[in-house]
C-alpha cells in the first residue's frame, strides 16, 4: 500500500486515542536534530538586491547538504546562509540550474509550484500543527502561506513584512530574503536571540522542461494542488536538506524539519 493511501485511510477513520501514535508512525515523525547555526550579527549591513556578496556574508555557515531523497542521483549544488540582525532574518540561496523552470506571468503567487524554487518552512511545534512557508522563485517572487497538518493550507496568507529578491547567474540563480525578526514572535515563535531554536525544513523544487514530445499529460497532485499549464508540465524533482523518509515526495510532514539555532 503506498503512502498516500495509507495517509487516506489514516485521515477518513474515526478519531480514537490511538490516532496520535498512527500519525507517527506513518509520516516516520521521528524527528531529525540536525542544526544550522544562524550567525547573530546585530550590525551586519545588507542590501537586499538579491545578489548577496555583501562582507557580512562571508561570516555566515555554508549549508550544502541538500540531496534527492526520492532518487538515486547526486544533486545539483546548493548553498544557503543565514544571519540574525537586529531587525531581520536574513537568508540566501545560491543554486546550480541547468534548465530553469520559470514562468514569464503568474495569475498569483501560487504559480510558483509550477517554477523551480527555493523553500524554508518554520513551524512554531513538533507536529506542524501551525507552520509557515516561504517558497521563492528564480525571479524572487514569493508564494508564502500558512499551514496545519496534514496539508491545510492558506494560500492567501502572507508573512508580514517579508521581502525576496533574485539574481541570475550564468547557470543558475540566486534568492535573498529577509523577514522582520519582530514577526516570529507575533506568530507564535520565540524571540530570535542567541540560544534559541526553532523548527525549520530547508528545499528546492529542481524542476526541467519536458522536451520528449510525448503527448501532454497533466495529473493532479499534492504539488500542483490541480493547477493546469498549457503545454507539458516540468518534470518535478524534489531536494532537501533533512531527508522526511517518506515513500513519496513530501515537504509537509514534521520528519522534514531541522533547526535553525541563533548562534553568537
Amino acid at each position: 500500500m503506498s503512502f498516500l493511501m495509507l495517509l487516506a485511510l489514516m485521515m477518513a477513520a474515526e478519531p480514537a486515542a490511538s490516532d496520535s501514535a498512527c500519525e507517527d508512525n506513518v509520516l516516520h515523525c521521528q524527528r531529525s536534530e540536525r542544526t544550522y547555526g544562524v550567525r547573530w550579527r546585530p550590525a551586519a549591513r545588507i542590501e537586499l538586491d538579491g545578489r548577496a556578496v555583501e562582507a557580512d556574508w562571508k561570516l555566515a555557515a555554508v549549508e550544502r547538504s541538500f540531496t534527492f531523497p526520492w532518487k538515486q542521483a547526486p544533486a545539483p549544488e546548493t548553498e544557503f546562509r543565514a544571519l540574525c540582525t537586529e531587525e531581520f532574518l536574513y537568508f540566501t540561496f545560491r543554486v546550480h540550474d541547468e534548465d530553469i523552470v520559470v514562468l514569464d506571468r503568474l495569475q498569483d503567487e501560487e504559480d510558483a509550484v509550477f517554477e523551480d524554487r527555493v523553500e524554508m518552512y518554520f513551524s512554531c511545534d513538533e507536529r506542524m500543527q501551525n507552520y509557515y512557508c516561504l517558497e521563492v522563485d528564480s525571479r524572487g517572487r514569493a508564494f508564502d502561506y500558512r499551514g496545519t497538518f496534514y496539508r491545510q493550507l492558506e494560500p492567501a496568507w502572507n508573512w508580514p513584512g517579508l521581502e525576496t529578491k533574485a539574481s541570475p547567474l550564468e547557470r543558475g540563480y540566486v534568492v535573498e530574503g529577509r523577514i522582520p525578526r519582530a514577526s516570529f514572535p507575533a506568530l507564535g515563535f520565540p524571540a530570535l536571540r542567541p540560544g534559541v531554536k526553532i523548527r525549520c525544513g530547508l528545499f528546492r523544487a529542481e524542476f526541467s522542461h519536458d522536451r520528449s514530445g510525448r503527448p501532454v499529460e497533466q495529473r493532479d497532485s499534492i504539488h500542483n494542488r490541480g493547477r493546469r499549464l498549457d503545454g507539458p508540465p516540468p518534470i518535478q524533482e524534489w531536494m532537501a536538506w533533512v531527508d522526511p523518509r517518506t515513500e513519496e515526495p513530501d515537504f509537509h510532514v514534521p520528519s522534514s524539519l531541522g533547526w535553525l539555532e541563533i548562534v553568537p
